[in-house]
């Protein structure tokens, strides 16, 4: 049987927006599933509150889940990716001073500055942190 949202237990009430964005979460991990589902309710969550923001259309690129404002264009590409095993990264447009903001707004984090914040699947992830970065980059061209 095929993992699809109805038969995989997850933390998230979003439907997927295809079956190859739903596969590719269903090929991971449960761990990083779990990590990967609250960045992406939060993603949703902040297109409800924020106006600006406007509707996200969720899709692979480069094979990986992407986050993108393209009815009111505000922001910049978020791109959620594993990078082995035990970490994930999200990844910004690497045009954009997303990374480095968020570098110096946050050195405890592990950021390459130009355009990937790095984490660990076994540490908890800041709700208050991670808000402020993604609205960064999901209001990136409103500033």
């Amino acid at each position: 049987m095929k993992p699809t949202p109805s038969n995989q237990k997850t933390k998230t009430k979003l439907k997927f927006p295809s079956e190859e964005v739903s596969s590719y979460y269903f090929n991971l991990t449960p761990m990083m599933l779990e990590k990967f589902m609250e960045i992406r309710n939060w993603i949703y969550e902040l297109s409800e509150k924020d106006q600006r923001i406007g509707e996200i259309e969720e899709c692979l690129k480069w094979g990986e889940p992407s986050f993108l404002t393209p009815k009111t264009k505000s922001g910049s590409t978020i791109r959620i990716a594993k990078v082995n095993e035990f970490e994930f990264a999200l990844y910004f447009n690497c045009k954009t001073t997303i990374a480095k903001e968020i570098a110096m707004e946050f050195p405890e984090w592990n950021c390459d500055g130009k355009r990937a914040l790095y984490f660990s699947v076994t540490k908890k992830l800041s709700k208050p942190k991670l808000i402020v970065c993604l609205k960064k980059a999901l209001l990136y061209h409103k500033r």
